[in-house]
């Protein structure tokens, strides 16, 4: 009872931020007609993503690097439909504390498609993660419909085949988010998409040092990897 209650307020929060975003911003971001690519954001109800976490956090005050390693869940229990008549895919997200342990509930979000757009709505956060159709070198600021810094996603490659991890998949895209690197910051974003499956990998960088040549330094910041291990259609 208490899980279906808070499922409720996730689900009014979020259709709220959506209906007040949507009135409030005009869409820059102007496709073409007919075109496709929705492959690479699957939204069917029952769509099951298991990605392993490899995860690495470092405390430059505490002079630690920790590592850790675990799955997360993504799975699409529910569909919604705003006033305007756009569908959103709610999405259940849990995970372990290994990569043997039971799947325990974290958080829902919301991912869908409007106006040539994938985004995902995830702690009252929207983000644009793919724009249609996903071709070479476009590009897109993918904080367009939120409060925060403008941030620009670039595709800058797709490949026909693809092997991540062990498995090949076929025609995926690579989205840069983020690519900077000097001697004392380093900050890297990339998603892989693959058509019909969705994301398939993710890294996520982020550290800085104060020293510039000291290579025994601590960073302090993260360095996390998600890497697709199942996919249920």
């Amino acid at each position: 009872m208490i899980k279906r209650i808070a499922y409720i307020s996730i689900m009014v929060s979020m259709i709220t931020v959506l209906m007040v975003e949507m009135g409030c911003r005009k869409n820059a971001i102007e496709p073409r007609p007919n075109d496709f690519g929705y492959g690479y954001f699957p939204l069917n109800i029952g769509n099951t993503w298991i990605y392993q976490v490899d995860s690495i956090d470092y405390d430059a005050f505490a002079k630690t690097i920790d590592t850790f390693r675990f799955l997360v869940k993504q799975e699409i229990v529910d569909t919604i439909i705003d006033n305007q008549g756009v569908r959103s895919s709610i999405v259940e997200v849990s995970r372990t504390d290994s990569l043997n342990g039971a799947f325990v509930f974290d958080r829902n979000m919301v991912k869908r498609i409007t106006a040539f757009r994938a985004e995902v709505l995830d702690s009252n956060v929207r983000v644009i993660n793919l724009v249609f159709p996903p071709s070479l070198y476009k590009y897109w600021d993918a904080n367009a419909y939120n409060t925060k810094n403008k941030e620009e996603y670039e595709i800058l490659e797709e490949m026909s085949t693809e092997i991540i991890d062990t498995t090949m998949y076929v025609n995926t895209l690579h989205v840069v988010q983020r690519d900077e690197a000097f001697k004392t910051l380093r900050n890297y974003g990339i998603e892989k998409y693959a058509e019909d499956n969705g994301l398939i990998y993710a890294r996520q960088i982020f550290w800085t040092k104060k020293a510039i040549g000291d290579t025994t330094e601590i960073p302090e910041g993260y360095d996390y990897t998600y890497t697709l291990k199942s996919f249920e259609k």
